[in-house]
C-alpha cells in the first residue's frame, strides 16, 4: 500500500495549502500540518478519517483513539473531541483526509447486504479499525477527482457509494447499522446530542432528554455514556467551552461576556471549567493562541 499512500500524499500536498482544506468534492476535507503542540478541540460530525502520513490521536472523554496509515477512524456521532496530530518519523508534515458519512446512503447499502445480528451493547462513537487496501483504493479515486474537477459530478456518487460499501464489509457493519437505521441506540442518543448542540445555552433536563430519545432515564444514561464516553452534562460543558473559546478568539470579548453567552451563570465556574479543558484560564489561553498565529 506504500505506493498508493505516496500517490495520495502527493495529491494532498499539491491541493492543501492550509492546515484544513475543504475541497470542491462535497464532504471531502484535506489536512496538512506540522506537529500540534496543544490539542485541537473540535466538534466532530460522523465521518471517516484516513491518515496518509504521520499519526493522530482523537480523545473522547478520557479515552484516546490512535490512527496512522495502517488504521482509520470511524466517527458515528456528533462528538466534542480533542485531537493531536503527529508528523512522520522523518519530520515531514502530517497528511490526512476525512469524508462525511451519508446516513441515507449507508442505509441503502446495508439493506443490500446480508443481515447480521445487532451488537448486544452500544459502542463508543469513535472506533479505530485496520485500514485495508480495498477501502483505501476508492478513497484514492475520490482524492484523484481534485485533478479532474469536470468528473466530480458523475464519478463522486459512485465512488462514495463504494466507500460506504467497503466500510460495511470491513467488519463494522453492525456499528454502521446502528448509525444508519432509525430506532437503534445510537440513533436515539443522536437525537439527544443534536438537541444539546442546538440548545447548549439553555437549562437541560435529563428526564426531558431521555423522553426525546424514547428511553428510560436509566437506559439513556447508560447508552449516552457508552457512545460518547461522557455524561450529558459533560458533553454540554465541552460544547459550551468550545463555543466560548471561538467567541473569545473571533469576537475579542471578555471572558465574563463569553461565559454568559454560552450559558454560564457563574464566572468562577466558567473559569474553572475552561482551565480544566484547555489548560489555562480564558485570558491566558487566548493570549497564547493569538500570539502563536
Amino acid at each position: 500500500m506504500k505506493q498508493l499512500l505516496d500517490t495520495m500524499c502527493d495529491v494532498v500536498e499539491r491541493h492543501a495549502h492550509v492546515p484544513r482544506y475543504p475541497t470542491v468534492v462535497p464532504g471531502l476535507t484535506l489536512y496538512q500540518m506540522s506537529t500540534s503542540v496543544h490539542p485541537i478541540h473540535a466538534l466532530y460530525n460522523p465521518r471517516v478519517c484516513i491518515i496518509l502520513r504521520g499519526g493522530k490521536t482523537v480523545s473522547l472523554g478520557e479515552e484516546p483513539f490512535y490512527a496512522d496509515p495502517s488504521t482509520f477512524l470511524l466517527v458515528t456521532a456528533d462528538l466534542p473531541v480533542a485531537s493531536r496530530v503527529f508528523s512522520a518519523d522523518d519530520g515531514r508534515s502530517h497528511l490526512a483526509l476525512t469524508m462525511d458519512l451519508d446516513r441515507a446512503l449507508l442505509a441503502e447499502v446495508l439493506q443490500c447486504l446480508p443481515t447480521r445480528q445487532a451488537p448486544v451493547s452500544p459502542l463508543a462513537g469513535v472506533i479505530a479499525a485496520p485500514l485495508e487496501r480495498a477501502l483505501l483504493e476508492p478513497f484514492a479515486r475520490l482524492l484523484s477527482l481534485l485533478d479532474h474537477p469536470d468528473e466530480i459530478d458523475f464519478l463522486r456518487p459512485l465512488i462514495v457509494q463504494e466507500i460506504h460499501y467497503r466500510l460495511a464489509r470491513s467488519g463494522l457493519g453492525d456499528v454502521l447499522a446502528q448509525f444508519a437505521f432509525a430506532g437503534s441506540h445510537l440513533w436515539q442518543i443522536s437525537k439527544a446530542t443534536s438537541w444539546i448542540k442546538a440548545n447548549y445555552k439553555e437549562p437541560m433536563s435529563i428526564e426531558d432528554l431521555a423522553d426525546l430519545a424514547g428511553m428510560s432515564v436509566t437506559s439513556f444514561h447508560r447508552h449516552f455514556k457508552a457512545i460518547t464516553l461522557m455524561s450529558p452534562f459533560q458533553y454540554r460543558t465541552q460544547v459550551r467551552l468550545q463555543e466560548a473559546r471561538r467567541i473569545l478568539l473571533s469576537e475579542r470579548l471578555t471572558a465574563g461576556i463569553a461565559g454568559v453567552m454560552v450559558g454560564y451563570d457563574s464566572q468562577s465556574q466558567f473559569s474553572r471549567d475552561y482551565k480544566r479543558m484547555f489548560g489555562a484560564p480564558p485570558g491566558s489561553d487566548t493570549a497564547r493562541l493569538m500570539g502563536a498565529v
